[in-house]
């Protein structure tokens, strides 16, 4: 495998087609077809079949396009680093996080970030799982501050824990169940959650099976906070926000959290990683200002700060 043919393969894989690769690629069709054609020689497995309505891949295509993608970001990664330490370049930094971070301990620490590495380019993605683990597998994503992928005995990412947190469920304020005491009473609700596609079944168990509760009929999935609060608001869904983020929007967006009798499972909010990936000058300046930005907000005395803290446990 050659690094031009790889590059061939990720352009069409973002681009749909052979002519939209080229383009891209600034070569001509032919050429991208040529190099293909020799990637699939060399590896004596068909990668993409073409149809009227573009490529699809095949099975061998789909698994490479992954380790593509892995391999040309690391390189890209390396030549950044590198310019990055001679001084020619300022590098690019790739970050998902999860919303409740995003609103409170995000915004102080770019700060500090910036004031170290003010030509750094800065790339944030939101921090739920289903958008973030394809991007750490793929290498697109530096690391994530947020739930980490379920655990596999040979796991490709290596988590590093920040905080625990409990989980609140939660509605419009005037929903005719917000007064409802047990999860119960809220099986036959329409619920709204932003869970991987991959974990739901394993996340259904752990929230309604376990308690000995049927899996409501209608979960929708949204991934993406601002869907989830605009129907939040204005229809009768029901779901589920860790108290940091409850405790960080409840009153600007007409929140209410429900009184449950029941605790629901803890949450371990973590810095992760592909494993054995290296860690960027860039990357461990992040980290450092945002462990920084957590230990001065523990020590506020802020009231916001501190109710904060009340719903969280530090991990660090």
């Amino acid at each position: 495998m050659k690094l031009h043919q790889l590059n061939t393969l990720a352009a069409i894989a973002d681009t749909g087609s052979i002519r939209a690769a080229a383009r891209s690629l600034g070569r001509s069709p032919a050429a991208v077809t040529k190099a293909m054609r020799e990637l699939e020689a060399d590896l004596h497995a068909p990668l993409i079949v073409r149809s009227a309505s573009g490529v699809a891949f095949t099975e061998f295509g789909r698994a490479l396009v992954v380790h593509a993608r892995l391999v040309l970001g690391q390189l890209q990664r390396a030549q950044a680093e590198i310019e990055a330490l001679r001084g020619a370049a300022a590098g690019k930094l790739s970050i998902g996080v999860t919303p409740w971070v995003a609103l409170t301990f995000l915004p102080p620490a770019v700060r500090r970030f910036r004031e170290r590495m003010p030509d750094v380019q800065l790339e944030f993605f939101e921090g739920l799982l289903a958008v973030v683990q394809p991007r750490l597998r793929d290498g697109s994503l530096d690391f994530s501050i947020g739930r980490p992928p379920p655990a596999s005995p040979q796991s490709e990412f290596q988590n590093a824990p920040l905080f625990s947190t409990h989980a609140a469920v939660v509605t419009r304020r005037d929903h005719p169940k917000a007064g409802c005491r047990m999860l119960l009473d809220l099986q036959n609700e329409e619920w709204i959650l932003n869970w991987d596609p991959a974990s739901r079944e394993s996340m259904s168990n752990n929230l309604f099976v376990k308690r000995g509760m049927r899996v409501p009929h209608t979960i929708v999935l949204a991934h993406s906070l601002a869907i989830v609060l605009g129907l939040l608001a204005h229809t009768d869904m029901v779901s589920i926000f860790p108290w940091p983020l409850v405790e960080a929007i409840r009153a600007k967006e007409n929140l209410w959290a429900l009184p449950l009798r029941e605790t629901l499972d803890e949450t371990i909010i973590s810095i992760t990683s592909r494993r054995g990936a290296p860690t960027s000058p860039a990357a461990a300046c992040f980290l450092d200002c945002l462990r920084e930005t957590i230990d001065e907000g523990a020590r506020s005395q802020n009231p916001e700060q501190r109710r904060l803290f009340h719903s969280i446990e530090l991990m660090l």
